[in-house]
């Protein structure tokens, strides 16, 4: 299980994401849809450990792995460009 709890994402002075709480389940399909510029990208970085959050957490099976490196989850993402 993936887990955002009250995360932000500020860079500089813009807010890109603000106070998201969401959970994923294992085994689930979860899709993310939006506008350009909405968030969907900068939340699946910050799921995947490549950016960490200005404020919240992220948790893994339970896990607090907010601070953890990139290359100790086991998150992965891809980029679809049509």
């Amino acid at each position: 299980m993936l887990e955002l709890r009250n995360v932000t994402k500020t860079v500089g002075a813009q807010e890109h994401i603000r106070d998201v709480s969401l959970t994923l389940q294992h085994g689930s399909l979860n899709v993310l849809l939006g506008p350009t510029l909405s968030g969907k990208t900068s939340l699946m970085r910050l799921m995947a450990g490549l950016d960490a959050p200005t404020t919240g957490s992220v948790w893994f099976d339970g896990k607090d792995v907010t601070g953890q490196p990139v290359q100790k989850r086991n998150v992965a993402m891809v980029y679809q460009q049509f």
